[in-house]
């Protein structure tokens, strides 16, 4: 659930991709490589009028986009019950999230959510992180731990190795 709405790093494999057009924002992480795609629209009130309806319930919620000024603002609405169930960032399918991405310099990505849900939480409430540069590539998400299988593969393609040399 590292892809949000509200976006928490992990451990490891914590690297964002945020690749913008004139008409959405895509936001893609390392971790299961989930990836958001959102439309950006002219003002609020356009963004909000395009929500789409609770019954087209997306994985990752149903967010518009818009810009204040040099922020950009994401309302995600609708977000799957099952998606968040496992998120640390509990909300029902009555909340939203608000999101502000604000380029604070040339190296840095100011983020901020406010989590709106008056059926968990006595009021609104923000958290903040930065995002920076990253320095290296975004690698295939998969875990080899416990892949018993792993030997025997191993050792099958060393067999047909060698098969190939002594007939060579």
């Amino acid at each position: 659930n590292t892809a949000g709405p509200g976006m928490m790093r992990t451990l490891y494999t914590s690297s964002y991709q945020f690749i913008q057009t004139d008409d959405y924002l895509m936001i893609m992480v390392e971790m299961v490589h989930d990836a958001r795609i959102i439309p950006l629209f002219n003002n609020s009130q356009i963004a909000k009028n395009n929500h789409r309806p609770s019954a087209l319930n997306q994985w990752l919620g149903d967010s518009v986009g818009w810009f204040e000024d040099e922020t950009l603002v994401v309302e995600t609405k609708h977000i799957n019950p099952l998606q968040m169930s496992q998120s640390t960032i509990p909300i029902s399918p009555n909340g939203k999230i608000i999101e502000r991405f604000s380029r604070l310099s040339e190296d840095e990505i100011v983020y901020e959510f406010t989590v709106d849900d008056s059926s968990l939480y006595s009021q609104p409430w923000t958290s903040e992180l930065s995002f920076y540069p990253l320095e290296g590539r975004i690698y295939e998400y998969a875990c080899h731990e416990g892949n018993y299988s792993m030997p025997g593969i191993l050792a099958g393609a060393r067999r047909l190795e060698r098969e190939r040399a002594s007939n060579q």
